[in-house]
């Protein structure tokens, strides 16, 4: 039987205190077949290019910029 995969979305706005901690959090975690989606909500502080690191080296993990409706 095939492993399901689980995706696991994460929305941001300004938490580069913490999202790298987030971030490894899930990455550590003994099930391995998921895609981690990082929403970008607005950031205007370091938060995307902290990301940025942990998109180069783990291809499970993708960035969006939230598209807002006027």
């Amino acid at each position: 039987m095939k492993t399901p995969l689980v995706s696991i979305i994460i929305p941001m706005y300004n938490v580069e205190n913490c999202i790298a901690t987030c971030v490894q959090s899930v990455i550590k975690q003994s099930y391995t077949n998921f895609e981690l989606l990082l929403i970008d909500d607005g950031c205007i502080d370091k938060t995307c290019d902290i990301c940025r690191e942990f998109i180069e080296n783990d291809k499970r993990i993708s960035y969006k910029k939230a598209k807002w409706r006027s």
